[in-house]
């Protein structure tokens, strides 16, 4: 079932991308965009299912300062698409 539903999502992904670049442009916004969210579920995804239970607490400050230089760097695409 997983395995399924893996396939489903990795498929949708292309789908989803394509949406995004049509509305973005040939750019490369649309891929920063793609691989920023791609991280960001997985890191956020292993944090709820507790992947990183029982690491060092320089690690998980380590990837929740990258997470927050992803959604910051997300910020700024967003901002350079606007003007």
């Amino acid at each position: 079932m997983f395995s399924a539903l893996a396939g489903t999502v990795w498929f949708l992904q292309f789908f989803f991308y394509g949406m995004g670049e049509s509305k973005l442009g040939n750019g490369a916004s649309s891929w920063i965009l793609h691989m920023s969210t791609i991280i960001l579920t997985a890191n956020l995804w292993g944090i709820y299912r507790k992947e990183w239970h029982g690491v060092a607490k320089a690690t998980k400050w380590i990837i929740c300062l990258g997470n927050i230089f992803i959604v910051f760097a997300v910020i700024l695409v967003g901002i350079g698409n606007a003007i």
